[in-house]
């Protein structure tokens, strides 16, 4: 087995929306109603195929996505079928993307899990990553070597369970082979990876794109802004338009971020004075969009902002700046926003608190793991006393256990490991 705890990011790669040049603008959309909720009872328009929604093919969406953790859901904005072939195309795209930061960080779904996957080393080994950045062994392997008593097999697997289907598959063939005997005479233990884990931290393209999108404009919804003022979002949603977002990274948007959170979030800002309703998006506190969902608005000045950690589903309440211009935004568009500085300063903001508390948790049970054995194996009488005896293989069994994680946390030699393991056990023994 492997350690709970990834590795440094090794690379960062980003692609934005398919166009360099910012879009054409719409003509302005003049709104007179003060009071949105005196429309609520229109007939509602898919914001995909722009056919009108009833109550027989209407859907609930996510605000953002559920298969990365969001949870709030509008109705009256997709059919049923649109809502379908985007979850399938869009939001399935984002979810690929965004899966390294799913499973690193144990984004909590309302139903299913996130698919587990393979990773890579800088030393060329293979793992299998799950939630919280856990790694398994890709594939289980197989040491065969020929004796003077027939074939010897050493089978090195994730789990037991894994180590069972090998010898299984090896009965077949040497059809004396005990599995029961095999396994029970098996060791288990603890392994470290030996280089940094490589996390491709990609986003954008058309899919992707669409899906943030599509997330603003379900929150501009949400707040009671009528869909068809957002010409711009729906645009690009229907294939009409260019991309409506561009990444924003020379400053951090929300107030008061709180620290060491990979949060989700989606903001919009509604403002008559620019005229333009306004989006933010954000996933995992790293990759951070605004968009322009529509202009020509002159309705009432409206904020709204959901925000959520998705590790545990619990809301968050916070603020963001979207007090852009039209100036700003084709700025924006022009990826003039897009730092890379910046981007890295929001990797290590969540990626380095989080790797932290991991290497925390397993070295304490490293550590418990360690002297739980060791007091098995130390020779002592239960009721009694330890004896001089008892204490120095119980800080020599202690040490043999820790020193691997010690030497993967780069203590330094194993000889340092070793010190520092035997002089830590010793100390707890005496003050025990």
């Amino acid at each position: 087995m492997v350690p709970e705890t990834v590795a440094n990011v090794s690379s960062w790669t980003s692609f934005g929306p398919a166009r360099r040049l910012p879009p054409s603008k719409p003509p302005p959309i003049y709104v007179r109603l003060v009071n949105f909720s005196k429309v609520s009872n229109v007939q509602p328009i898919c914001a995909i195929c722009a056919e009108k929604i009833t109550e027989a093919d209407d859907s609930k969406e996510h605000i953002i996505t559920a298969a990365i953790g969001g949870r709030r859901t509008v109705t009256g904005l997709l059919h049923q079928l649109c809502n379908n072939k985007a979850g399938h195309t869009w939001d399935a795209e984002l979810e690929r993307q965004l899966r390294p930061l799913a499973l690193h960080f144990g984004a909590k779904r309302q139903s299913g899990q996130t698919r587990r996957m393979l990773v890579t080393t800088s030393a060329s080994e293979e793992f299998i990553m799950g939630p919280r950045g856990r790694l398994d062994m890709a594939k289980p392997v197989i040491a065969k070597a020929q004796t003077a008593n027939g074939t010897n097999y050493q089978i090195t697997a994730g789990s037991l369970d894994n180590a069972r289907e090998v010898l299984e598959g090896l009965k077949r063939k040497h059809p004396h082979i005990d599995v029961d005997a095999a396994l029970a005479t098996g060791q288990v233990g603890r392994s470290y990876v030996q280089g940094a884990v490589k996390l491709e931290l990609g986003f954008g393209g058309e899919g992707s794109g669409r899906s943030l999108v599509k997330s603003a404009l379900a929150l501009a919804h949400d707040a009671g802004i009528p869909i068809d003022h957002c010409g711009d979002a729906l645009s690009y949603l229907r294939g009409s338009g260019p991309p409506c977002f561009g990444y924003y990274f020379v400053g951090d948007l929300v107030v008061e971020r709180p620290a060491a959170t990979p949060l989700h979030c989606a903001a919009i800002a509604a403002n008559p004075e620019t005229g333009l309703i306004l989006g933010y998006v954000e996933f995992f506190g790293i990759h951070r969009a605004v968009v322009c969902l529509g202009r020509g608005y002159t309705g009432e000045a409206l904020k709204c902002v959901y925000a959520i950690d998705p590790r545990t589903g619990v809301e968050l309440d916070l603020s963001v700046r979207l007090a852009f211009d039209e100036a700003d935004i084709e700025a924006i568009y022009d990826y003039r926003m897009d730092d890379a500085a910046g981007r890295q300063h929001a990797v290590g903001a969540v990626f380095g608190p989080a790797l932290a508390a991991q290497h925390e948790a397993e070295q304490k049970r490293g550590f418990r793991d360690a002297f739980d054995y060791a007091w098995a194996n130390c020779g002592a009488v239960e009721n009694e006393m330890l004896t001089d005896e008892n204490k120095r293989t119980i800080v020599r069994l202690f040490a043999e256990r820790v020193v691997p994680f010690l030497l993967h946390a780069g203590v330094g030699t194993e000889q340092a490991a070793r010190s520092r393991a035997a002089a830590f056990a010793d100390f707890v023994i005496r003050n025990a």
